[in-house]
């Protein structure tokens, strides 16, 4: 019987205290809850420096011509990289033909080669079907322009995400730079 009691007892004095009635919530106006003083995050004035501007001779202006031997840093560039295994560089290439027909996949190089002479144009053979490839971009902005003037003739090109080795790179560039001294000896042989 006392432990009847007991167990009574212990239920009265659990059920009072669930009972008892909450505390009144205090409101916070919303603007205490956030910070809206952005003085800490916006920048300082400073005070303005005189700029000095060095002058370049009119030559070198009117040419462009840079500063020190690009090609020198290039080559250690693609040397280092080429020590290291990277499984390549990214490439952006547009494809713009893709079918099982070699002699329509012939008439599109044939057609690129003829109309757009400046773009690099290669057909391959990936089983079962031929694909026509243009260019090669090293940033995706540049390979885009060429697209939109591609897309005009060809509806289904499209720009291709592709990784290339770095002698292949180093390669690419040094027949580049070859074929513009050459038609840099030419243009200067017609002058004069």
């Amino acid at each position: 019987m006392k432990l009847l009691i007991r167990y009574t007892f212990i239920a009265l004095l659990m059920s009072a205290m669930a009972c008892k009635p909450s505390q009144p919530k205090q409101t916070v106006p919303a603007s205490d809850l956030v910070d809206t003083d952005f003085n800490a995050y916006l920048p300082k004035a400073e005070d303005k420096k005189e700029e000095v501007v060095e002058q370049v001779p009119q030559d070198q202006e009117e040419l462009g011509i840079p500063e020190g031997d690009v090609n020198v840093e290039v080559d250690t560039i693609l040397a280092h990289l080429s020590s290291r295994d990277l499984g390549g560089i990214q490439v952006y290439r547009i494809l713009v033909y893709s079918g099982r027909e070699r002699d329509k996949a012939e008439e599109v190089v044939s057609y690129l080669k003829n109309e757009f002479g400046n773009y690099e144009v290669e057909m391959t053979y990936e089983q079962p079907n031929y694909k026509v490839r243009v260019g090669y971009y090293f940033d995706r902005l540049t390979a885009h322009g060429v697209h939109t003037s591609l897309k005009k003739k060809f509806r289904s090109a499209f720009v291709v995400k592709e990784k290339m080795h770095v002698d292949k790179v180093a390669r690419r560039i040094k027949r580049a730079n070859a074929e513009k001294a050459a038609a840099m000896e030419i243009t200067e042989e017609d002058e004069y």
